[in-house]
């Protein structure tokens, strides 16, 4: 990635910002949403055909077990620390700074209902709708059932059909590096648009310990835990920041880890060096399943939109967000503003008025590039640690 190009891209935002031109944000528009576009057009079949390709590859079931169990392992436990850490912020920042003496929260009952028919209604009953409905979990299930199929077939099937996925795979990993070309005019366009909506962000102040809270927990889990975790398996994080890097910032920019993914299989595969066979694996469902950042601004959010409407939770009832809020990011899809929707949604249920989330929609978008960044981190960082975990048992 030319650094240059992108510094003269930012440049060159900052100033179409200040010629405050609706023609010109209307031209970053066009091209911010063309990118995004181009971007997720490969994004779901490159998911299924990097789990698919990949499971045909395998030798034995044994081989997916592992992998699938490390995996769940890792992405489970580092959301689960990204929540803990967020609610600890939360009670030392505390931006309420209100003590309300109102009503308690509601049943989670009702919330894990809701949520639990959100998972329900991601199966998918075809083959084509998944694709149609960019339903990536169901993309996911379908890649597992035909890569197990694959493998029990007779190896002269396996290896043709094997070689058929591999080779459609490479395929749009090449279309990915062809629009990674485009970047400083991506990155061009992100920022104008970015900056082009913030006009609107006159509450901000009004907003500072909120934000300051849910910054500082997820640069804690960015800066600190991740980097303890891969410095205790014996993995060098600044090398892993070093190979990540095009793909932390396109994910900065762009605010979609999923149409991230090409770009973060690229430079596990040919930076950090990690085996196709892993990393064309383990990054899909990451990409789909290991939302930390979004872990944390989920429990962040919305204690503090409940507490900034009169209502209050014990600290058994904190203990139990951990969960729900990791629950909430597994389900959580890769894309621009995915974990405010789901946020909003745990807070309808709850019966919370939402007129605060409007005061937090003009620096989200701030926030929503942290977390990207962060998540697609966390991503390479459990890859890493996989594949350490993978070569010191060979």
């Amino acid at each position: 990635m030319n650094k240059l190009a992108i510094f003269c891209a930012v440049i060159c935002a900052i100033i179409a910002y200040y010629l405050a031109n609706d023609i010109i944000f209307e031209i970053a528009k066009l091209f911010s949403d063309i990118f995004i576009s181009l971007l997720k057009l490969i994004s779901l079949p490159l998911v299924f055909l990097s789990i698919v390709s990949t499971i045909s590859g395998l030798k034995d079931s044994i081989e997916i077990k592992v992998l699938v169990k490390k995996t769940l392992f890792y992405t489970l436990l580092t959301t689960i620390i990204a929540a803990f850490v967020a609610l600890s912020f939360y009670l030392l920042i505390d931006p309420v700074r209100k003590n309300f003496i109102g009503n308690t929260i509601e049943s989670v009952n009702e919330n894990g209902h809701n949520y639990f028919s959100y998972l329900k209604s991601l199966i998918p009953s075809n083959f084509v709708q998944v694709f149609l409905e960019n339903n990536i979990i169901g993309s996911i299930l379908i890649a597992f059932l035909m890569g197990g199929s694959v493998i029990s077939l007779s190896r002269e099937k396996q290896d043709i059909l094997h070689q058929v996925f591999s080779a459609l795979f490479d395929a749009l990993l090449k279309i990915a590096q062809g629009l990674l070309k485009f970047i400083p005019l991506a990155v061009w366009s992100f920022i104008t648009c970015f900056l082009h909506e913030l006009k609107g962000g006159s509450e901000l102040y009004s907003l500072i310990w909120y934000f300051a809270c849910i910054m500082s927990a997820n640069l804690v889990q960015a800066i600190f835990i991740l980097p303890l975790l891969m410095w205790y398996k014996g993995i060098s994080p600044i090398q892993t920041l070093k190979g990540a890097m095009p793909a932390l910032t396109l994910a900065f920019f762009s605010k979609s880890s999923s149409a991230t993914l090409p770009t973060t299989i690229d430079c596990v595969q040919n930076k950090l060096k990690v085996p196709k066979k892993l990393s064309s694996f383990i990054l899909p469902i990451c990409t789909t399943i290991n939302m930390n950042a979004c872990a944390a601004f989920i429990l962040v959010t919305v204690m503090f939109v409940s507490e900034m409407n009169g209502y209050t939770f014990s600290l058994s009832e904190m203990f139990i967000w951990i969960f729900l809020a990791t629950g909430a990011a597994i389900g959580n899809a890769g894309v621009p503003m995915g974990c405010y929707f789901m946020a909003t949604s745990y807070l309808v249920s709850m019966n919370v008025p939402l007129h605060i989330m409007g005061l937090i929609l003009p620096i989200y978008t701030i926030i929503d590039m942290f977390e990207t960044a962060i998540n697609v981190w966390s991503d390479v960082c459990v890859t890493q640690i996989i594949n350490k975990e993978c070569d010191s048992e060979t």
